[in-house]
């Protein structure tokens, strides 16, 4: 009997200290939430006209770059300078300057003057030919008599033969003056102002006659060019298109700039050469700068010459475009902004970008004059969002332009 009683009075006891606690348990109070409006800073944008500007990297190459060639055989007999001639020749080495017409080098001209002797003998020959050949007709003619002339033929007549004299005598003409043009050639002479990239021969070395006749690689210091390289969307940016030229009124301008960020010379965007890179994508365009390369021949001296080769800075600048110039933590995504209404409720926006530098962004499209568009990174938006306006930024489009 007491196993029976002694649980049920245990199992009592605690139901009764359950119940009292409950009982005895605070009633918690209703608290009221605050929402926390976020804070956020805005720039209000207008529309501006800018010049669209891309800076890039361009390797500076002669634009008339060629190989000088040996047009006789012989061996050099000597190179410039020559102290005893008119020429403004340096020295045919690496890096010499020489103005149109000056001395280069010279080849051995032996074989040369023979040839000329035997042409000028040629045509003392087919000269007395033809002239036997005419006199033979008038002796032909006397010998024939009282008979009608009209009815001899052509080979009494001699004809043919005077013919054939006649060719010959031009033929040794032609064959004269091509002798004295290859003795003229054997003296080399620069085809314009330039200067000498490299050299292929040297004094006692042949030329021609189964050895090469390449003599020298040698540039014109008039202009040089800038290759370069833009992606498409660079290029319409700059509002360039393949076969428009410098000549064009809606020419692209280019500055090359030093290390210090300096203006050292100007040029424009020449052409395009058509092709695109197969890694990097990007297509090759050629920009055009005059008077750039050192001159000792130049009246104006030039300040910081390029070189053949050079790596330069360059910067270019095309059309000009109505854009907003925001910076580039306003944007959400590729192209969704936020913008604050008069009600300081953010709305979503979808916007054109026509150039992005990584820092700032050109709009041309999406957004109205007024705008006050967030530069604030919000982690969690939404549609509407009420916000508070920490302070209004000063006009980025006004300073950038």
């Amino acid at each position: 009997m007491k196993k029976i009683i002694l649980p049920v009075i245990v199992l009592g006891v605690l139901l009764f200290a359950t119940r009292t606690l409950i009982t005895m348990r605070p009633v918690p109070k209703a608290k009221e939430v605050k929402r926390q409006i976020p804070f956020v800073e805005t720039l209000k944008v207008k529309k501006v006209k800018l010049r669209s500007s891309i800076s890039t990297f361009g390797t500076v190459r002669p634009q008339t770059l060629t190989t000088l060639i040996a047009e006789v055989p012989g061996i050099i007999q000597d190179i410039a300078p020559f102290p005893n001639e008119k020429s403004s020749a340096k020295s045919f080495r690496s890096g010499g300057f020489f103005k149109k017409g000056d001395l280069l080098l010279r080849i051995e001209d032996t074989n040369l003057m023979a040839t000329l002797a035997e042409a000028n003998a040629s045509v003392s020959r087919a000269n007395l030919q033809r002239t036997q050949e005419i006199e033979l007709a008038k002796q032909a003619k006397i010998e024939w008599g009282n008979r009608d002339w009209a009815l001899a033929s052509e080979l009494v007549k001699r004809i043919p033969q005077i013919e054939k004299a006649q060719a010959e005598a031009s033929a040794a003409k032609a064959k004269l003056l091509q002798a004295k043009q290859n003795l003229k050639r054997a003296s080399v002479q620069a085809p314009f102002q330039g200067r000498i990239l490299k050299t292929m021969v040297d004094i006692g070395q042949q030329v021609g006659s189964g050895s090469p006749s390449a003599l020298a690689q040698i540039y014109a210091l008039n202009s040089a060019e800038i290759y370069l390289s833009l992606s498409q969307s660079e290029m319409n940016f700059l509002g360039f298109t393949d076969g428009f030229g410098s000549a064009d009124e809606f020419s692209v301008e280019i500055e090359i700039l030093n290390k210090q960020g300096d203006i050292i010379h100007l040029g424009k965007l020449a052409r395009s050469e058509g092709v695109i890179d197969s890694q990097t994508r990007l297509t090759k365009l050629v920009a055009l700068v005059n008077n750039c390369f050192a001159n000792p021949f130049s009246r104006r001296k030039v300040n910081e010459p390029l070189s053949v080769g050079q790596f330069v800075n360059v910067k270019l600048h095309g059309a000009t475009r109505d854009v907003f110039v925001i910076p580039d933590s306003a944007f959400r995504t590729q192209n969704t902004i936020l913008v604050v209404d008069n009600e300081n409720r953010l709305q979503v926006k979808q916007v054109d970008t026509i150039y992005r530098s990584g820092k700032e962004a050109w709009v041309s499209a999406g957004l109205v004059d007024g705008e006050n568009v967030c530069i604030t990174p919000i982690e969690i938006i939404a549609n509407g969002m009420m916000v508070q306006l920490v302070n209004s930024m000063p006009d980025r489009n006004q300073t950038a332009q």
